[in-house]
């Protein structure tokens, strides 16, 4: 387009500079990057953009130009992928844990996740969720990676539980996120329907039995999700099977009691199915503490080094973390203590002085990574899977692409409040900024497309009647 026809605004000269020139290249693909692509937004409500901030005399604006652009962009995603593969392989010795499950958008989106680092390994629409579609998926990144998994975290579904067992060859643990919920539904609704029905037809000596019945069963709540954790709050002792069992019991009876006086038999039938799945929920300590093991082996020959770091120093860090996590004031608090206590016995042990600042914090650091390991929820998956509900909602589907470039996407560019990424935590990698990469890749800018001529608006005439 001739310079005249582009200078048609006050800022248009701007544009014309070289300066000018390349921060417009950068407003246009992050226009499209990070709202066509990462938000879902139409092409023509980007024209609308465009044109509203007088941009269309100096770059492409309509609608079919923009989708162009968005594949554009789309393949340069896929690109910065392939560049930075050579650097996503695991390290020598290196594990990880999964979570795996599935959404429904039509056909199933099976979904793959390490849950410490959050990167996701599989993400893909398949005609099924059969054990054989899902070994289809795993076999392929495995071959591709060749990951050791030490568990695999699950709603319990007999396809992903034969995956980690038969497929991975790893412990399935249970998703304690699934199993509460399911645990709490039947009898928190019953209890909710007589408060509900009391309000209409008020009682006294009846509302307060409800409400200390309502205060007993979110306590029990709390005391089941409390228990299951690799060590002991009072103690810092790490958890067998038996100890959970034990610290499990109380708040169990208490919900029975609840259920059989209520007289429900969905919340009795749920309590069965939670206390089948506590064998799991041990495994999954289990299975972190024996790998804590292996990897303090690894990590120094030193025996008085490896038995301060699983006596003293894990568990104080650990306990940081789950206070950190923690949304629900009452937990928060009773994790905070748990910290406190345990930091308490870290000071008290005699290696703890023997070490400089820097080999303790070196040692901190080890155990922050390994802590980030224990996972009892698939809530990361759950996270993803409603991510893509909203997604799927606002553009209607997702294509083999655009499913692809989001999962590239969310391993490489969406960040904790650390600053991380899920490629960065998994890796142990610095990778380049995906959007800057493809800055520096995708080429020019398309130009608008004018006639040039000058439009001559056409006047609608009527051939004249006779009276």
């Amino acid at each position: 387009m001739v310079p005249a026809r582009r200078n048609q605004h006050p800022e248009s000269s701007f544009w014309e500079s070289d300066v000018g020139y390349q921060w417009l290249v950068r407003l246009v693909f992050a226009l499209v990057y990070y709202f066509g692509i990462k938000q879902g937004v139409g092409a023509e409500s980007l024209s609308e953009f465009i044109k509203a901030v007088h941009l269309d005399t100096h770059v492409a604006s309509s609608p079919s130009a923009l989708r162009q652009l968005k594949g554009r962009v789309t393949q340069a995603v896929s690109d910065y992928a392939e560049a930075q593969a050579a650097h996503c392989q695991p390290k020598e010795g290196q594990s990880i844990c999964v979570g795996a499950d599935e959404t429904f958008f039509g056909l199933p989106v099976l979904v793959l996740i390490e849950l410490s680092s959050g990167f996701i390994f599989i993400e893909t629409e398949c005609e099924n969720r059969t054990y054989q579609t899902w070994m289809e998926q795993v076999q392929a990144w495995q071959a591709q990676h060749g990951w050791h998994c030490h568990y695999l975290v699950s709603d319990g579904a007999r396809a992903l539980v034969k995956l980690a067992v038969s497929g991975l060859g790893c412990v399935n643990v249970a998703d304690l996120f699934h199993a509460l919920r399911t645990l709490s539904r039947p009898l928190g609704q019953t209890l909710a329907r007589r408060l509900a029905a009391l309000k209409k037809h008020p009682n006294e000596s009846q509302q307060q039995q409800l409400e200390q019945d309502y205060n007993t069963y979110h306590h029990a709540l709390e005391a089941i999700s409390q228990a299951i954790h690799p060590f002991a709050q009072g103690s810092s002792q790490w958890q067998t099977e038996r100890d959970v069992l034990t610290q499990l019991a109380p708040p169990l009876q208490q919900l029975w009691n609840l259920a059989h006086e209520y007289r429900s038999d969905k919340a009795q039938a749920a309590l069965d199915t939670f206390e089948a799945q506590v064998s799991s929920f041990a495994q999954g300590i289990n299975a972190w503490q024996q790998w804590v093991l292996l990897a303090l082996e690894a990590k120094t020959p030193e025996d008085v080094i490896r038995q301060w770091a699983r006596s003293a120093l894990l568990p104080w860090v650990y306990w940081l973390q789950q206070a950190d996590k923690t949304r629900q004031p009452a937990l928060k608090r009773s994790y905070q203590q748990a910290a406190s206590d345990a930091f308490d016995r870290l000071l008290e042990h005699p290696f703890t002085r023997q070490l400089t600042d820097d080999q303790q914090q070196h040692w901190v650091l080890w155990c922050r990574e390994f802590c980030a390991k224990y996972q009892r929820t698939s809530s990361a998956v759950e996270g993803r899977n409603g991510y893509l509900a909203q997604r799927h909602h606002a553009r209607r589907g997702f294509s083999p692409q655009s499913l692809k470039v989001l999962t590239i996407i969310h391993n490489f560019d969406l960040t904790r409040a650390d600053g991380t990424t899920a490629a960065q935590r998994l890796f142990k990698y610095e990778f380049p900024n995906p959007f800057e990469w493809m800055i520096e890749n995708i080429g020019e800018l398309p130009m608008p497309r004018q006639s040039a001529k000058a439009q001559q608006a056409q006047t609608a005439y009527v051939d004249s009647f006779s009276a």
